[in-house]
């Protein structure tokens, strides 16, 4: 029987990684390249062999563009959603159609190691939220063939959470502290655990760094970019008691660490990796007991929605809370729909509830226009927006009732800020 494997994609601008679920050691395993075995990263660039025909991916294409005549395609993770064309060997191709392929050359590159293997779930793991990326990867499950229900795009903090949380607790019995230097500069994460009302809550607090650190500041001088790390560790490291501290990113790759090494060692365990995240989205795409943190803890981030948005049942002496979305997942991640039929009544009430307290705030929309009918036979649909946490607009929708009531078409938009 074929391999089915759980794949989670560290995909950045430069470069990519991936791992697998190993059902054995029952962890996730980083896929090493097959012609560079030191290192995790596959260049994203792609070559045309104009001398065979063929295409290239990764560390290949970089080794095969000296050997034989062909076309070099780079930059395409910042090209992801063009169609701007050009012309290889006398085709035309857009920059989405190479990107989609390069990325699904970067997986194949992995299945190809063994015979008849398949995704089963696939978690793509990019730096920050980019519309225009999240609309080019949404074709990737049809390109790969898996369904869309098993395929999830993520963000480096999401992924970073997934991993740390499924190492073992006393890593996080107290605070964590994470760093992630990578080419635009340093950035600080300390994701802090406390008792909340129903539910333990994580926070995560976020510090930028990259004006004051960055890797185009320091142009080679270790000791200046060893003292001047230091003296964020030291800051940092007395703001709370921090049980670990993860390091990633390329700036961490280089051996430059030695006054900013002994601050973060002592009394405190510290872990380097370039694979924390790819590693981390491979949890979530297993899910299960790895998803086992997400269900305990309410996570407060800058990306999570706090709240929870839906609307009342009506009855007042026995009111239900109807949920349209729930919160606790990352803003460009949470979706909504449900559809109500109003009982002789033209408004609606939509109630934004905070998942740690509980306090609601609440917001009547008066369905204007709407022809008069029959209690009962108004049906309306209600969907929720987002365009960042705390920002977005409920959509409703008449959608008619049957043929005895078509519907009007009409659409009312309710924005909101909380």
């Amino acid at each position: 029987m074929a391999d089915a494997f759980y794949i989670g994609m560290d995909l950045c601008p430069d470069s990519t990684q991936i791992s697998f679920y190993n059902d054995i050691k029952r962890e996730p395993e980083t896929v090493n390249q097959l012609n560079n075995k030191d290192t995790y990263m596959m260049p994203n660039i792609l070559f045309y062999s104009i001398d065979t025909g063929d295409w290239y991916v990764g560390s290949e294409a970089a080794e095969a563009r000296f050997k034989e005549e062909g076309v070099i395609l780079d930059e395409l993770y910042a090209k992801a959603n063009s169609e701007d064309t050009v012309e290889i060997d006398g085709r035309n191709y857009t920059y989405k159609q190479l990107f989609l392929m390069m990325v699904k050359m970067h997986i194949n590159s992995f299945l190809y190691r063994y015979e008849g293997a398949t995704v089963r779930k696939l978690v793509v793991t990019i730096p920050d939220y980019d519309k225009n990326l999240f609309k080019s990867l949404s074709s990737l499950p049809k390109e790969l063939g898996i369904v869309k229900d098993n395929f999830f795009i993520t963000s480096h903090l999401d992924s970073g959470l997934f991993y740390i949380f499924n190492q073992s607790p006393e890593l996080w019995v107290n605070s964590v502290a994470l760093f992630d230097y990578n080419a635009e500069g340093l950035h600080y994460y300390r994701i802090d655990s406390t008792r909340g009302r129903d539910k333990d809550v994580i926070t995560v607090s976020h510090t930028d760094y990259s004006e004051k650190f960055n890797m185009s500041l320091f142009t080679g001088d270790s000791i200046l970019m060893d003292a001047t790390f230091a003296n964020i560790c030291e800051a940092e490291m007395k703001e709370a008691y921090i049980s670990s501290v993860f390091l990633t990113g390329l700036g961490f790759s280089e051996k430059w660490m030695n006054k900013s090494r002994n601050i973060l060692c002592s009394g405190r365990r510290v872990f380097a990796g370039q694979n924390i995240y790819t590693k981390g989205a491979c949890y979530r795409a297993v899910g299960g007991e790895y998803e086992e943190f997400y269900r305990k803890f309410i996570i407060e981030d800058e990306e999570n929605v706090d709240y929870d948005i839906g609307i009342s049942n009506g009855d007042e002496e026995n009111e239900v809370f109807i949920p349209i979305t729930r919160g606790g997942h990352q803003w460009y991640n949470t979706y909504g729909k449900i559809c109500v039929i109003l009982d002789d009544t033209d408004t609606i009430t939509i109630i934004y509830r905070n998942r740690r307290t509980g306090e609601e705030i609440r917001e009547s929309v008066r369905l204007h226009g709407i022809p008069k009918r029959p209690n009962k036979t108004s049906k309306f649909s209600l969907e929720v927006e987002f365009d960042n946490p705390r920002e977005g607009a409920v959509v409703i929708k008449d959608v008619g009732f049957g043929k005895l009531f078509p519907t009007t078409n009409k659409i009312y938009r309710k924005e909101f800020e909380v």
